[in-house]
Formats: structure tokens, sequence, C-alpha cells
């Protein structure tokens, strides 16, 4: 059957679109679609023989030498319908002066833009819908580099420290009647002295009272934890942070991301050897606010604990612990501790001496012989034994106690919490702040790609993408393949590699989504 050639050409340039699909244009309608190609247009040739979608070469009365600015053609075969086909030059050829032909490849993008509908599929990344710090949290597998730490100090609650003396006694060296101290019952009195002075003349007035041996341990305690009454649950003190939402070593990022973990957090350490992260997204409230609490023990620790952070008023799975306070070294007077142990004993050698001498020295005065030399004697060498062993315990030196933990720290004035601001260097936030313009941020979830949800451009990846519609097999696999490469859909095709523009998320959620 005869068929007139009624089909239209338009031979285009400067077209910003080639066959490896990793740009396209997204058109809201096919009058758009027609109007930017048309616009496009170098030579517009019409009734031409039919022209084959699947993309026989064409013949144009044009000379090559014309042609080789061309990228892009459109066709319409008017004798069976209104559709456009828009393909790829991947050829000129030249056959005479006046003629020309064109080896062509199907956009199967734009040709088929309208014929069918993007399903729910497991999409790997894309453009988020809105982006606000802590909304898009899926990890990401890039280069981090080394981290960046800020001091922001440690907490003052540290910066001063008593000595806390545990004894079975108290300050007037009664016995101690115990207590609750931090829900724990304790048997032990916990006497606090503001400076070593105080201390030193209570544990020596404790050995002159015969009371060195009830003393349990030393150790020193912030002026904070300190406390020497009963209390069913220790002191807790609140302290902030900011949250540090600025830039990044400098940089201030487009994309709100980077100011999520693991690009930018809150780090916090012990200084003695362990350490929490706490991502600032993770905060429900304004600021990092934490709680430290101390208890009151002979092995005394210290606890920080983030407040309404993961969604916990209180988040005792994320606390840090202080502990390892020094347990001070004390020194006992051997010679006082022993007269103090033994002074009832010595008083009844001495009188016995005494008077055993006193007596024999009568005996021998009323008798004036002989019978009392030896009492008198014997009373002599008591004493002078009682003396001599006075004189050798008084030669012994002090007796050491006590003393164990780290004491480091304390010397160089880091023991407690110390916060950081942590962060990735400005070099591999700009680097990776450019990779999340172009490529958008990893999803992994089943739904509809967005592919117009942003001004300017909106990149797709998928997994096993899901396309239906009135498309022929081979190019409905095509499609499907480019989805699951990866492919940007540009809303203007003149700013197709334009990532200077501001592309991010306008008022939120739109209606377009999902298109």
């Amino acid at each position: 059957m005869y068929v007139a050639p009624n089909t239209n050409v338009r031979i285009l340039k400067n077209v910003p679109l080639d066959n490896t699909y990793r740009n396209t244009i997204f058109f809201l309608d096919q009058g758009s679609q027609v109007a930017y190609f048309s616009g496009k247009t170098k030579y517009n040739l019409t009734q031409l023989s039919y022209q084959a979608p699947w993309g026989k070469p064409l013949r144009v009365e044009v000379n090559a030498e014309n042609l080789y600015d061309c990228n892009y053609i459109m066709f319409q075969n008017t004798s069976f319908g209104t559709k456009w086909f828009y393909a790829f030059i991947t050829n000129v050829e030249y056959i005479n002066n006046e003629t020309s032909e064109i080896t062509i490849e199907i956009d199967v993008m734009q040709t088929w833009h309208f014929d069918y509908t993007v399903n729910q599929c497991f999409v790997e990344r894309e453009m988020a819908a809105t982006d606000d710090i802590g909304g898009n949290l899926v990890p990401e597998n890039l280069e981090l580099g080394e981290y960046v730490y800020e001091d922001l100090g440690l907490t003052s609650l540290f910066s001063l420290y008593q000595i806390v003396i545990a004894a079975t006694f108290d300050k007037n060296f009664d016995d101690a009647q115990g207590g609750i101290y931090g829900g724990v019952f304790s048997g032990l009195q916990y006497n606090v002295f503001a400076n070593w002075q105080s201390a030193a003349t209570f544990l020596e007035e404790a050995t002159t009272k015969n009371k060195s041996d009830g003393i349990v341990s030393i150790f020193m305690l912030p002026i904070s934890f300190c406390y020497d009454y009963q209390k069913t649950m220790p002191e807790v003190f609140n302290i902030d942070r900011d949250k540090h939402l600025n830039d990044i070593d400098g940089y201030v990022p487009k994309n709100k991301k980077l100011f999520t973990f693991p690009y930018n957090m809150l780090y916090v350490t012990n200084n003695e050897g362990s350490a929490v992260n706490y991502p600032f997204e993770y905060f429900s409230t304004s600021n990092c606010t934490f709680n430290i609490s101390g208890a009151m023990c002979c092995t005394p620790e210290c606890m920080l604990v983030p407040l309404y952070y993961k969604g916990v008023a209180k988040n005792y799975n994320e606390k840090l612990i202080v502990g390892n306070f020094p347990q001070c070294a004390y020194t006992i007077d051997t010679f006082k501790a022993w007269v103090a142990q033994n002074q009832t004993q010595l008083s009844m050698s001495l009188v016995g001496g005494i008077a055993q001498t006193a007596a024999g020295g009568a005996t021998l005065y009323a008798t004036g012989g002989m019978g009392g030399v030896n009492q008198t004697v014997g009373g002599i060498q008591q004493i002078g034994n009682l003396l001599a062993t006075i004189a050798d315990k008084s030669t012994l030196p002090p007796q050491a106690r006590g003393g164990g933990g780290s004491i480091i720290n304390m010397a160089n004035q880091i023991k407690g919490f110390q916060f950081y601001y942590a962060h990735i260097r400005a070099e591999f936030a700009r680097i990776i702040d450019s990779y999340f313009t172009a490529y958008g941020y990893a999803t992994h979830r089943v739904k509809i790609p967005n592919r117009s949800i942003r001004p300017h451009w909106n990149y797709v990846k998928t997994i096993n993408s899901s396309l239906t519609g009135s498309v022929p097999a081979d190019d409905m696999a095509r499609l499907r393949a480019i989805y699951d490469n990866g492919v940007t859909f540009w809303r203007n095709g003149d700013e197709i590699g334009n990532y200077s523009l501001d592309n991010s998320p306008v008022g939120g959620v739109t209606a377009n989504e999902g298109l």
C-alpha cells in the first residue's frame, strides 16, 4: 500500500544529551517537551519517507559538512499518528554533495517519557524531599579522612577536690553509725576534709587515740560530689553543650547531612581510654544536655548520662564513667601507734617495776640483810627492760598505708569528662558535599523514586526498577537498566551540568514527588 511521504524530521544541535543516559530532561507535559527540542532545530525537513523508530539510517538532502555539529533528531510519522520520536545522531556519512546518511539511536527516555509509569521499587539513592538536620541518616560508604577535634574543655565540676577518709569512726572519733550512700548501705563514716593539713591532723589524732586501724580508705573526690551526710541518691548536676551546626572545619556545606554523624558530632572522653560519640541529631533538645553524678564510696565513680537522647529521657545505655580516683597514701607514726595500743600494759609494767623496787628497798632496810636485794634488782631490771623496749620502738619508721589508683590525670589536671567538637576536615567535607549535591543521599527503601522533587535536578538510582506501560519490550528493558545505573533528571535542559545552582528543597514535599 502506498504511503505518502509525510514524515517530519527536525535535525537538532546543542542538545545536552547522549546515549550514556547519565542525564536526561524531565518534562511535565508533551507540549513543553516538543517546544524545548524544537528550539534546538537546525534543519526542519518535511514530506520525507516513513522513518522506523528502531533506528534505521535516514537519508537527507543536506551536505554532511553541515551536519557534523548536529547530535540529535526528532521525527514524526504523521501518516500514522502525532507521536514524536527522539533519537541520538551516532554517525553522519557522506553520500554525495547533496545527500547524507544519518545513523540514529532512539532516545528511550524522551521517546517514551509519557508512556510508562514508575512503580515502587528499591531506591538506592536519590534527592531527599527535605533536608532537615537529622532527617536523612542512612549510612554512606564514603572516605572520611582524619577527624578534627575542637577542645571544649573539662567540665568545671572536676576543678576542685577534697580529701575523704573512710573510717569506722567520725571526726569526733565516735563509732560510725553507717547509713545509705548513693542507694547502698555502708557501715563506714566518710569524713571530708578541705585540705591536706586538716586531714593530716585527723590522722595524727586517730593514731594517738589508737583508732588508726579503723581507717579503711583515703581518696580524693571533686568537691561537687563530696557530701558527708546520707542521701538515697547522689547529687546530680546538669551541663549543656551547644550543637555545632554552623560549619565543618570552616566550610559551610550545602547539604545538611554533613552536620550529622559521622561527619559532625560531640565527642566525650574520660581521658582514661573510654569515649563516646554523641551525634547532635539524636538530642531532641536545642542543646546537648547531660546529667553528671558521683557516688561516695571507697572506690568512687562519676557518671555522665545524656538527656533526651535517642528518644530516652535519661539514656543510661549511653553513659560514660570516670573512676579510678586516687587512693591516697598516708603514714602512721609507728611509735605513737604502739604506745596507744600498749599504754595499759606499759603503765602496769612501770608501776609493777617501781613497786617491786620499792618493796625490795623496804625489806633491805628493815632486816639489814640481803633479803631485799634480789627483789630490788628485779624491779630495776623490769623498769630497764621497759625503757629499752620503748627506746627500740621509738626508732621504728612510720608505717605506709594506702596508695593506688592513677594520678597522672590528676597531675595534669585532666581528670573528668573532656568535651570536643569532632568533625571531618574541610577538604573532605567539600568533596562529600559535592557528591551529595550531584547524587543525593542514600535511601535504601522501597518507594516511588523522586524524579522532580528538587527545583533543578533530581538524581535517581534504583535496584531492580519496576516500570509498566505501552513501551516495546526491548526499550522497556533499556529503561529499567537506566534507572538501575543511575540517571539525573534535569528540569531545564539548558542547565544540565550546572551544579552551582541552588537545588535545595523548596517548601518541603511538592506535588510532583514520585513523578
